[in-house]
């Protein structure tokens, strides 16, 4: 007897096992089995969310949950040297790319962008739903064929189903259900018993939703609004350092400038102390002193109002390359080190210069990703135009078990007695549901025909209408872009001949003013003459130093209506991403 024992165990573990791996081949079979379009495409995502270095998972924490006032600046800090920050216009760049908190707020963008991959993706994800249910019911029996003069019927039904889409329209959905059913008829053969299905069934679109536009065009779309926002990260970085340089170029121009009119007034000083001397030689009238000394106060006000212009733009400059919530308190005063150098000419004439422009402006690829975006919109609307036809498949084994209750009947059909029991369970119904025995399969189809389908055309419609814009805000940003670009390379040559110009007038104001400085020392000169000859040289001057920046100013601008900024200071589009 133990021996008969432990060969029926042995037996139903064996069955267990063959039913626990046969579950889990078809499980892991959905789970994993994707397109191989799109298993590559998941590497290809998971690659470049690594280049970013910004992938999250769990519990999205941000990077900066610190306060603003506990934040510090990195580099920037460890820059000052004797309340001095020298800098030049690349390290302009580089501190605005660390710490200037327009970009840090720009890099959340290729994040968002890269999690909608994951929701696209999503639609493709296996399901597993699993249910279980109780039923108890007690019954009065109206007929002798019931089994009874009261019917207690317990039946407990468990039901796991895996639906698995795939991106070409098909849908296999795998169940497996069983149902233990206990009852006090005495016609029951099987008390309990155990009736386990399994079944697979194929649906796959036709007409309507067949191919990948419709499951794959989330992915599709996340992916190209990843590159969209990288591209707007481009954007938004690009107006960022071309307001940085030309800031830093403004303070260069009020560093200049401030030595200028220091110049200007020690020259008016100088002026001024010759006349007092003369003045109390009585070689001079006291209405000379007066005018050289209005000159001085005039000139002194000029001093001021340059030194606070200065004060302004670095104080513009820092909040530019400074995450602090007050970048004014920073402990140092900026030092341009960049001379306003003339920049050199541009390589390719204003032709070529507007063909690379509207191949690589990040506007330009923004647009382009989101007119294939409207694409794909116009592909997916235009298959909700046909008509439903699914082709349905489906294959099932059945099986029967339990507990077998052997009766005598050969007194009679009704209450016959009870000669014996065989053992039996859940195990005993998988063995049958698996030996291939009880089988089925079905084949079908099922069509669906619209009638009218307004919606469809309507949205198809309004698809094609925005695809159409698109194509003219693309043809009209370009315009623009063209016209940015002329106006660009016109600026430029303007501000060189300009420069030229002031160089000129910058010559002849210093010779008049030597002139005049001699005559004014042999007396054959006045004071107001001189005066105005250090103010002719003092603003030729300014507007040299002013034609210079501009030129610098122009060639910047220059870079940006081409989209040559980033690479104009080597800044590489990942590691501008990682960044923070």
């Amino acid at each position: 007897m133990r021996n008969n024992t432990s060969t029926t165990q042995a037996q139903r573990h064996k069955r267990s096992r063959r039913f626990l791996l046969s579950a889990a081949s078809a499980t892991m079979l959905l789970c994993l089995a994707a397109h191989p379009q799109e298993r590559a495409s998941g590497r290809a995502d998971q690659t470049q969310g690594n280049a970013l270095g910004r992938v999250f998972y769990g519990n999205f924490t941000s990077p900066s949950v610190r306060s603003f006032e506990s934040r510090g600046d990195g580099p920037l800090d460890g820059m000052i040297k004797e309340g001095k920050l020298q800098l030049t216009q690349e390290d302009a760049v580089r501190l605005a790319l660390e710490n200037n908190v327009d970009i840090n707020v720009e890099r959340y963008g290729p994040d968002s962008s890269l999690w909608g991959i994951d929701k696209g993706r999503a639609v493709l994800n296996p399901a597993v739903s699993l249910s279980s249910n109780l039923n108890r019911l007690v019954t009065p029996a109206g007929s002798v064929l019931q089994g009874g003069e009261t019917l207690l019927n317990l039946n407990t039904d468990y039901n796991l189903t895996i639906h698995k889409p795939f991106e070409p329209g098909l849908d296999v959905d795998v169940n497996f259900a069983t149902r233990r059913a206990r009852s006090s008829s005495f016609f029951q053969s099987l008390n309990p018993s155990f009736a386990p299905t399994l079944g697979v069934t194929f649906t796959q679109h036709l007409l309507k939703d067949f191919g990948g536009i419709t499951r794959g065009r989330f992915l599709r779309i996340a992916r190209n609004s990843l590159n969209m926002s990288q591209e707007e990260f481009v954007v938004r970085a690009t107006d960022v350092i071309t307001n940085v340089l030309n800031t830093y170029w403004d303070l260069v121009f009020n560093e200049e400038d401030i030595n200028v009119r220091e110049a200007s007034k020690k020259l008016a000083e100088v002026v001024l102390e010759q006349n007092r001397i003369q003045e109390q030689v009585g070689t001079m009238a006291p209405l000379d002193v007066i005018q050289a000394e209005a000159e001085v106060a005039a000139r002194n006000e000029q001093l001021v109002t340059a030194r606070h212009s200065r004060r302004i733009t670095e104080d513009g400059l820092k909040k530019l390359i400074s995450s602090r919530l007050d970048p004014g308190a920073i402990p140092a005063s900026i030092v341009p080190t960049s001379g306003p150098a003339a920049p050199p000419a541009p390589a390719s004439d204003v032709s070529e210069a507007i063909r690379r422009a509207l191949e690589i402006r990040p506007e330009v690829r923004q647009s382009l990703l989101d007119l294939e975006n409207k694409k794909i919109d116009v592909q997916y609307t235009r298959n909700q135009l046909k008509p439903m036809l699914d082709f349905v498949a489906g294959y099932s084994q059945n099986g029967l078990g339990g507990v077998r209750i052997l009766r005598d009947y050969s007194q009679g059909f009704f209450g016959g007695p009870v000669i014996g029991i065989e053992r039996g369970g859940f195990f005993d119904s998988l063995d049958s549901l698996f030996s291939r025995k009880f089988l089925g399969y079905s084949l079908g189809f099922s069509l669906q025909l619209p009638i009218g389908n307004d919606e469809a055309r309507a949205t198809n419609a309004q698809a094609q209408i925005s695809y159409k814009q698109g194509e003219e805000r693309l043809r009209a940003q370009r315009q623009r872009i063209a016209l940015e670009v002329r106006e660009a390379y016109d600026r430029m040559a303007m501000n060189r001949a300009r420069v030229e110009s002031a160089e000129v007038t910058v010559r002849y104001a210093g010779k008049r003013l030597e002139g005049e400085q001699d005559k004014f020392n042999m007396g054959a000169s006045t004071t107001r003459f001189i005066l105005e000859a250090q103010r002719d040289l003092q603003d030729a001057q300014s507007r040299l130093l002013q034609a210079k920046i501009d030129l610098v100013k122009s060639r910047i601008a220059l870079d940006k209506a081409v989209g040559d900024t980033f690479s104009a200071y080597n800044i590489e589009l990942k590691d501008a991403l990682r960044l923070k």
